[in-house]
């Protein structure tokens, strides 16, 4: 038995639409296609080592995908939910989000109750910095009442273009109070008789390290693949969870977009 879903994958967004459509809402990458007032972006894929629903992660998921944003100051995606540049310049992002927090997935033969899909507050700040490089991160505080507590989130990324599409690298950091940790992670002393688990109680900490490698390429003006290759290391005492098999988690996916943009 094991917990296969991580709470948060931030990396995801950026490597699964076609020319950073995604990253130019909250990352203040140069700019690589024109300016639109509006920008919708909709399809699907195939994901492993994620899954929305709870479902497995190892399995091979499918995942829907929908992008909009007005121009790349109100937006709301799939992944960071509604988010607002409250700050917004060449170079820097700064506002706020309300972002979805995924199901974890119930434990096959346990009796834990697992955490099922709610939704973060967050506050972010991006920058760029010379060569195209853009460090900043997120922190967001559980609003649903599931005693989820808060996660923080910090990155440094690089993007170019390449002769086959937009190429997007990003390392990064996760962690979380807690309250976090321990609703994802933990088992408390009431939880554990009969749940096939011993009583674990994780501290506040780093809980992930990980880097992502991210392919956006178009196909013609109206249309995009994107694929990411992703691998994250468990850090602290999420490393020592007993509802985690592995201390290294692997993920990729391919996904497709049909993309619909106004002339700004």
């Amino acid at each position: 038995m094991s917990l296969r879903f991580n709470l948060a994958l931030p990396i995801l967004t950026a490597g699964i639409l076609y020319a950073g459509a995604a990253s130019a809402q909250s990352l203040p990458y140069e700019q690589v296609e024109a300016p639109a007032r509006w920008k919708v972006d909709v399809g699907g894929g195939i994901t492993h080592g994620f899954s929305a629903t709870g479902n497995t992660g190892d399995d091979i998921n499918f995942t829907a995908w929908g992008s909009a944003s007005y121009r790349d100051v109100v937006y709301a995606n799939g992944l960071d939910g509604l988010g607002w540049n409250a700050l917004k310049t060449d170079d820097f992002r700064a506002g706020v989000q309300l972002r979805p927090r995924f199901s974890a997935g119930d434990i096959e033969g346990s009796s834990l109750e697992r955490p099922g899909f709610g939704a973060d507050a967050a506050l972010y700040a991006f920058k760029r910095l010379p060569g195209n490089i853009v460090v900043g991160g997120r922190i967001q505080q559980d609003v649903t009442g599931d005693d989820a507590g808060m996660q923080y989130y910090g990155s440094v990324g690089h993007q170019r273009v390449t002769p086959v599409g937009l190429l997007s690298t990003t390392a990064y950091v996760t962690g979380g109070d807690g309250d976090r940790l321990q609703r994802y992670y933990g088992v408390t002393p009431a939880e554990a008789p009969g749940s096939g688990y011993a009583a674990y109680e994780p501290s506040s900490g780093l809980s992930g390290a990980g880097v992502a490698v991210l392919l956006a390429v178009p196909i013609g003006d109206r249309f995009g693949v994107g694929g990411f290759v992703n691998y994250e290391q468990r850090l602290g005492d999420t490393r020592d969870s007993p509802l985690i098999d592995d201390e290294g988690i692997w993920r990729a996916g391919l996904i497709g977009v049909i993309r619909f943009r106004s002339a700004d």
